[in-house]
């Protein structure tokens, strides 16, 4: 089974996937990018539904302090099933029913993976944004909430009938592709501020 969701905080979408879990499923795969997760249903034999948690590493590890990293949750009853020693969001899943239901000794270690996520979203929203801003400001031939001004081809607007939707057809992928990262960049960027504002509130 797949799903799709997007989340704004760790813990709600850990709370999340747990929950998918209670019902029968385990999770076996999420693409973070894509915001795609995988669930498998669980067989009769299955003795137990496995807890999911989640770290946030706001910086890579070198291969071996990584396999470290990963050998330090596996010594303590959990595996990854999904993560990168590049950062980012880590998934680790119980397994046996022994394991602890938590991979954080205590609130203010689970506290410090939120802020890290919390800091990579701000550097994230501030960057992107800062584009847009000044993409904004130095394109004066471009309106990006003028649809009209995308298009370059002259008289455009002033045809009609088949010569008219011959020249929008051919030009729409053009004129997407210059507006396309403005807008990219827009949304990316509006979703990290929104991951910050949600975090801050909940960590302050």
């Amino acid at each position: 089974m797949k799903k799709f969701h997007v989340f704004l905080d760790l813990n709600d979408e850990e709370n999340w996937i747990n929950a998918i879990q209670e019902g029968g499923y385990r999770l076996d795969w999420v693409n973070p990018y894509l915001h795609c997760y995988t669930f498998q249903k669980l067989a009769d034999a299955d003795q137990f539904n496995p807890y999911t948690r989640l770290d946030f590493r706001d910086r890579g590890m070198k291969r071996r302090a990584y396999q470290d990293y990963r050998q330090l949750f596996s010594d303590s009853g959990w595996r990854l099933i999904a993560g990168s020693r590049h950062g980012g969001i880590q998934y680790f899943q119980q397994k046996t029913v022994a394991s602890d239901r938590d991979i954080f000794s205590d609130e203010r270690s689970r506290a410090r993976s939120r802020r890290r996520f919390t800091r990579l979203s701000l550097y994230y929203a501030v960057f992107l944004l800062s584009y847009v801003f000044f993409y904004w400001q130095t394109t004066d031939d471009l309106n990006f909430f003028d649809v009209k001004s995308w298009y370059l081809t002259p008289g455009l607007w002033q045809m009609q009938g088949e010569w008219f939707w011959k020249a929008v057809i051919f030009e729409t992928p053009f004129a997407l592709m210059r507006v396309g990262v403005f807008y990219v960049f827009l949304i990316v960027g509006l979703y990290n501020l929104c991951r910050v504002i949600r975090n801050y509130r909940r960590l302050g």
